[in-house]
């Protein structure tokens, strides 16, 4: 949600400098602060302002209201890059869903269960279940390193054959919270992510198989927890998420 209306003002800023409209925006970096817990069906509150414009580059600023209380929910600053359909069009040409043969296991690992595979396969609740498959995954709670294999299906693109960035950054964030529920003992229902920092590196081909997710716990102390994760193809790397987990007590509001 965030992505999308600050993408909007992006790209309504953006053509204000140009002189045609057949360019296309790309995400390269979204930073989301948490502030306050929300439940679901809310209704919110956006404001949006730009606070950078350099040729190619817009940044976005927005903070999210919870609509009826007033409260702050969120903050978020966004950067943008936009480009002509033509350089669209002949990246496309350049770029093709390749498969890799990939060994994910790690030294001193213990597999990942079905259910638990199943369950990082949730991305968005509106999505066909064959969106995104994660194959296999290890995790060692010792090392506090997580490495699973997926693949992406058809259909889910953002920008013009390449899968959309809010995917991407919900199976980064879907295997760092498995990663931090499994080395500190959280249940779920009190998994708390206080700050998400996405960058996109390179676009990920519609259809690409055999991608793999690289989490690990980078730091620790008695209120955070801070897990990176990248989404990798060999060397390449596609996208990475550094997500801060908040430690609570059960009757923690926050």
């Amino acid at each position: 949600m965030i992505d999308d209306v600050t993408g909007e003002l992006a790209y309504h800023v953006y053509l204000a400098t140009q002189t045609d409209n057949k360019h296309i925006g790309f995400t390269v970096n979204l930073r989301v602060d948490k502030h306050a817990n929300v439940d679901v069906a809310k209704e919110f509150y956006f404001e949006a302002r730009a606070v950078d414009v350099e040729g190619r580059k817009v940044c976005i600023e927005c903070r999210v209201f919870d609509a009826r209380a007033g409260c702050l929910l969120m903050t978020a600053r966004a950067m943008f890059v936009f480009m002509s359909f033509a350089q669209v069009s002949k990246k496309s040409k350049n770029t093709q869903s390749v498969s890799h043969a990939v060994h994910v296991q790690i030294p001193g690992s213990c597999n990942i269960g079905t259910a638990e595979l199943r369950g990082l396969d949730r991305v968005m609740n509106f999505l066909p279940p064959d969106t995104v498959t994660h194959s296999r995954g290890f995790i060692n709670t010792h090392a506090q390193t997580l490495v699973v294999g997926l693949d992406f299906g058809p259909n889910i693109s953002g920008p013009p054959i390449y899968v959309h960035g809010g995917i991407l950054a919900t199976v980064l964030y879907n295997a760092s919270a498995l990663l931090f529920a499994k080395t500190t003992k959280v249940e779920d229902g009190l998994i708390n992510a206080s700050v998400r920092d996405v960058n996109y590196y390179k676009g990920v081909p519609l259809e690409c198989q055999n991608t793999v997710i690289e989490a690990r716990v980078e730091t620790q102390d008695e209120k955070h927890v801070v897990v990176f994760a990248k989404l990798v193809q060999g060397s390449h790397v596609f996208t990475t998420l550094k997500t801060t987990f908040t430690l609570q007590s059960p009757h923690s509001k926050l």
